[in-house]
Parts: structure tokens; C-alpha cells; sequence
């Protein structure tokens, strides 16, 4: 599953690393949209797996719909 950016912003924090398992609605990315506010606003794992791919890092700017990381389903 690709994890895509809802809105555009700046990536503050990136909340995994590779390999981590993440459950469903983890918050894996932290951004910093580009309203008046600034406002901050967490991207979540729409379910649980193993992160296989992180594409972002700190400082980043994401648009709409940028990839930012994949989660693979947890192999037994």
C-alpha cells in the first residue's frame, strides 16, 4: 500500500523507519501545511504492515498526492 499526502506541506517529522511493523491509524509522517497558520497535521497508516519504503525525509515539501512511503503486509 503507497501512503499518499492528503494535503500539500512541509514534512516536519518522519515517524518510522524501514522495516518498523505500523498498525492501522499510526501516524507515520508529520506535516506542516501551507495555510496562514502553518497548521500541522499527521499522516496515518490507513492499515497495519511493515514499513518496505520511505520516500521522504525532513524538510521535504510534499504536494497532493505525493507518494511519501509503502507499507507491505507483515509476511509470516
Amino acid at each position: 500500500m503507497i501512503v499518499k499526502a492528503e494535503w500539500p506541506g512541509y514534512v516536519i517529522d518522519v515517524l518510522v523507519r524501514m522495516g518498523q511493523e505500523v498498525e492501522e491509524d499510526e501516524p507515520l509522517v508529520l506535516l506542516e501545511g501551507t495555510d496562514a497558520g502553518r497548521s500541522t497535521f499527521y499522516i496515518h497508516a490507513a492499515e497495519g504492515g511493515k514499513v518496505k519504503e520511505i520516500f521522504v525525509e525532513e524538510g521535504d515539501f510534499a504536494h497532493e498526492d505525493d507518494d511519501l512511503l509503502v507499507i507491505a503486509e507483515v509476511e509470516e
